[in-house]
Parts: structure tokens; C-alpha cells; sequence
């Protein structure tokens, strides 16, 4: 709904000044909608192909920049920044890999493994003797011990190994395994947006797009305290009044899409428009209104028995064609008809 649109519909449909007045302190002047219109019309890669929220795209791309041995560029900077911010923020003694190891190791040869038993992302570094466990999860939770198995699984397979497990969520939940560090995605945006500080000299200009647009996508969409939920938490707590009032009249699509069927019923001189609702448009050529199928009941008001009906539903349209109840026979002859 367009600004313009807003204040004509103020203007035409509302009943005092107060709900006008408050319509049109939102949309004048408004410096903090024009900030949240102008971050939602930045181009952004990751939205335009509609993969904001699918986590193995989330993993494909982490691995990625997890990989020394990619293209992008990076050698180990993003692996050992991300390694040593996630165990920085671990509590527990005895961890078996501090930040302080993991500043002085070389990480080039480690090898970066997807879907490995079923593991998100499963690092590992053979002269070191290290394995990197990451489960990844944006919208979804752990299934029970699921964590477990993973570890349990890597100590089997690589026994001599320190392991590291991370357990990345949008807010950093924390795990139900306790040998597991919980981690934020804003640790990630953080890593991101430091490298393109950092790094923006050396990094290639299509690596560059591509993980600006990330670290973007990251703190419009995942991270909880992103700069569009700043906005938009700013903008209700000032135009409570105003937002309240266009969520209640917002356009009611289904009601749309029945009202423009059944206006094409009506402009069709060879259709008779029978009983109809939100959900359900029903009509009939008019060679088909006669006494021999009108003999319905516990249907329609019209007692016709034989109806095209549009089924408006907010997942699906379609279009179907209804033998009615009523005298068996009549169904029957239809029913062989068809």
C-alpha cells in the first residue's frame, strides 16, 4: 500500500480526525520508515533467489569460507578467526582447544567435510589431530541426541583426535550436549564484516559482493538484533495507532480473487452466478437452468444440481464441476453423461 494510497484510504473510509491524523504522522517525515524502506530496497543476492532461511545453503556457503583450500581467497582466515571467537566465548576448563592454540597452529591443510554421518560440516586437521564437529540449525532444533551421536560418531572414527564442537543457531541457543559451544550467528556476521574490513584489498571484487551481501542478508533476515528490527521496533513503539489500524484493513486476497470471479460470471452473458462465498464461487451456463436440475436439496439455495464451483482457498484455486444431492436418478444420468 503506497503512501498516497494510505491517505485516501484515511480520507475516504475513516470516521474522526484522530485515525487520519495518526495515518498521516507515519507516512510524512517519517525518517525511520525511510531508513527501513531504503535497507529493504537494497538489492541483496541471497534474497533474490529465495534462500534466506534454507539451512543447507546456510552450510554449503559456511563450508565454503571454512575451506582454506577454496578459491575464494581467504587461505585460513575466516576458519581460524571463526574457530578462535567460538572457543573464546567457552567457559568450561579443560576445553581441549583454546583460542591461544589455535592462534599459533598452521590451518592450511585442514579439510572441510558436508553431511560426513550426517554432521552439518566436519573439519579436520590431520598433522594436528584436530576434528571440528558444526551442527547448524536456523530454523529448526536438535532432535534428542542427536549432538551425542555426532561426537560419539568422530570419537569412534578418529579416537586420537581433540575435537571442538559448535552448535551454530541464530540466537546461540545452548546445546543439550554439554561438550558442545553454543554460537551466534552474529559471531559470523562478526567475522564476515571484519574480514571485509581487513581483507577488502586482497579479497577479488566477486568474493567481495558475495559476502557483503551475506554479512547484509545475515543481519536483515537471522541475526535477532539486526538493524531492521531496530527499525521496525522503533517505528510501532512511535506509530502503534497508525500500524495497528493498517494491519486491521490490510487486502484480504481471497475476498479479492472472489470478487474478480464473480464479476466474471456476471460480465458473461452465457453464466447464471449461483450461491457464492469467500471460499466457494458457483455458477452454471444458463442452458444448464432447467426444472430437471433443480431438483436438489441440502446443497445450495437454488436447489441446482449440477454447479461449476471455484474453491477460493488461501493455498489453492481451482476450478471444479459438482453433481449435488438429490433424486438418485437425475444424479445417475448425469453421472453417465459425464
Amino acid at each position: 500500500m503506497t503512501v498516497h494510497n494510505i491517505l485516501r484510504f484515511g480520507k475516504v473510509h475513516m470516521d474522526g480526525n484522530s485515525d487520519y491524523e495518526a495515518l498521516e504522522n507515519f507516512v510524512v517525515a517519517n525518517s525511520h520508515l525511510e531508513s527501513l524502506e531504503t535497507l529493504l530496497e537494497r538489492f541483496n543476492i541471497f534474497e533474490a533467489v529465495g534462500v534466506v532461511r534454507q539451512e543447507l545453503r546456510h552450510s554449503n556457503l559456511l563450508a565454503f569460507l571454512l575451506d582454506p583450500n577454496q578459491t575464494h581467497g581467504l587461505g585460513e582466515a575466516f576458519l581460524k578467526r571463526f574457530l578462535q571467537r567460538a572457543a573464546s566465548g567457552m567457559q568450561t576448563t579443560g576445553l581441549a582447544v583454546t583460542p591461544i592454540d589455535l592462534d599459533t597452529w598452521d590451518l592450511h591443510g585442514a579439510t572441510v567435510h558436508r553431511e560426513w554421518q550426517n554432521i552439518d560440516i566436519l573439519i579436520l586437521e590431520e598433522s594436528l589431530e584436530l576434528a571440528i564437529i558444526i551442527e547448524n540449525k536456523i530454523d529448526g532444533t536438535e532432535s534428542p541426541g542427536q549432538l551425542k551421536k555426532y561426537r560419539e560418531t568422530v570419537a569412534k572414527n578418529f579416537h586420537k583426535f581433540k575435537m571442538l564442537c559448535l552448535y551454530l543457531t541464530p540466537e546461540g541457543e545452548i546445546p543439550s550436549d554439554e561438550n558442545y559451544i553454543a554460537v551466534s550467528y552474529e559471531l559470523i556476521c562478526q567475522v564476515v564484516e571484519n574480514l571485509l574490513k581487513t581483507k577488502e584489498s586482497v579479497i577479488g571484487r566477486d568474493l567481495l559482493i558475495l559476502i557483503r551481501n551475506y554479512a547484509e542478508m545475515l543481519r536483515r533476515h537471522i541475526v535477532g538484533e539486526s538493524e531492521i528490527t531496530r527499525l521496525c521496533q522503533q517505528i510501532y513503539r512511535k506509530h502503534q495507532p497508525a500500524l495497528d489500524l493498517i494491519f486491521e484493513h490490510k487486502p484480504d486476497l481471497q475476498a479479492d480473487i472472489r470478487q474478480y470471479l464473480e464479476d466474471l460470471v456476471d460480465r458473461n452473458t452465457e453464466l447464471l452466478k449461483d450461491h457464492c462465498s469467500k471460499a466457494y464461487i458457483r455458477f452454471l451456463p444458463r442452458e444448464w437452468d432447467e426444472p430437471r436440475l433443480s431438483k436438489g436439496r441440502d446443497w445450495v439455495p437454488s436447489n441446482r444440481m449440477l454447479l461449476f464451483v471455484f474453491h477460493n482457498f488461501p493455498s489453492e484455486l481451482s476450478l471444479r464441476l459438482y453433481i449435488g444431492p438429490g433424486e438418485q436418478e437425475v444424479r445417475k444420468k448425469l453421472f453417465g453423461m459425464a
